[in-house]
């Protein structure tokens, strides 16, 4: 059994994700985990990324890859929905090529779908049935599997960032827009099922459900939320100031800005697939490319 160790970053619309692993080809042991709030796509306007969102997703991305090579040379770098669409995501993707030889995958929605779905399967083997979302700042990815086996996917341009830029503080236009574009999803219908959710927000409502003064995955990771704690929290958010979110989660204070907006799309699709409660992964997209197929993983190194 040969043990190889890998570092993965995610650059996503709101945070940078960095994981470092071991990886038998089977079983996952994580050294090292860290989040960062980048708001890479905070102010995207005309598929421009602005220049404070380049400065500091690079120094983010600079900290995390020294950090990695000091334990591996299996870096990995992806990036998802605001990367496919920023027209000068160039000055990110060459930056790291230039300056520490490693290429920027720029990933499809689909293939965020798939990958996520290969991260939960793996972490919740006994469920047969599954509806999977990952809420992000740019997009939402739905995954269904069955029995293991990943047989849907489908992404979506419903994301945190994406309704903030759009429509700044109107709330109840953010409400109806988020409704519109879940009216564009094509899920299979399912008799019966679990609904698990992943991404910051949904972690963040359970960290703040069992108020966390430190972000702890051994709490978060397969806990519960139902849907009137998901409204209760919605409520209460939208009548805070920023300044007194950051105060209740310490674990967090960058999403204060985003986390009602968050929560709304959260109760949105509770509302929309039709179901009282949801399940919470820690585990998602950097999971699911070590899970990949040993070919396509050798192909992102």
């Amino acid at each position: 059994m040969i043990i190889v160790k890998y570092a993965i970053i995610d650059v996503g619309t709101n945070n940078v994700l960095f994981l470092i692993a071991e990886y038998d080809g089977k079983k996952i042991d994580v050294l090292h985990r860290d989040s960062n709030i980048s708001a890479m796509g905070k102010h995207m306007q005309d598929g421009y990324l602005t220049a404070a969102g380049i400065h500091r997703s690079k120094n983010i991305l600079r900290d995390n890859i020294r950090f990695a090579q000091m334990f591996t040379k299996n870096v990995i770098v992806i990036g998802t929905s605001c990367s496919r669409e920023a027209k000068n995501i160039s000055e990110v993707s060459d930056w790291i090529k230039k300056r520490f030889g490693i290429d920027y995958h720029i990933i499809s929605g689909d293939q965020e779908a798939f990958l996520n779905g290969l991260a939960v399967a793996h972490e919740f083997p006994d469920l047969s049935d599954i509806i999977m979302f990952d809420l992000g700042g740019g997009s939402t990815e739905f995954t269904v599997i069955q029995d293991g086996n990943i047989t849907f996917t489908q992404s979506i341009d419903l994301g945190i960032r994406r309704l903030d830029n759009k429509f700044d503080e109107d709330f109840e236009v953010k409400v109806k827009a988020t409704q519109d574009i879940l009216q564009k999803l094509k899920l299979p219908q399912l008799d019966k099922f679990e609904l698990i959710g992943i991404g910051g927000s949904v972690t963040s409502l359970s960290a703040y459900r069992y108020h966390l003064q430190k972000y702890k995955p051994a709490i978060i990771h397969k806990s519960r939320l139902r849907t009137l704690e998901v409204e209760h929290m919605l409520e209460e958010f939208k009548e805070m100031t920023d300044d007194e979110i950051s105060y209740m989660m310490p674990f967090d204070r960058y999403r204060a800005d985003i986390i009602a907006t968050g929560t709304m799309i959260v109760n949105e699709i509770l509302k929309f697939i039709g179901k009282d409660e949801f399940l919470i992964s820690d585990h998602g997209v950097q999971f699911g490319v070590l899970l990949q197929a040993e070919k396509d993983l050798k192909k992102m190194l």
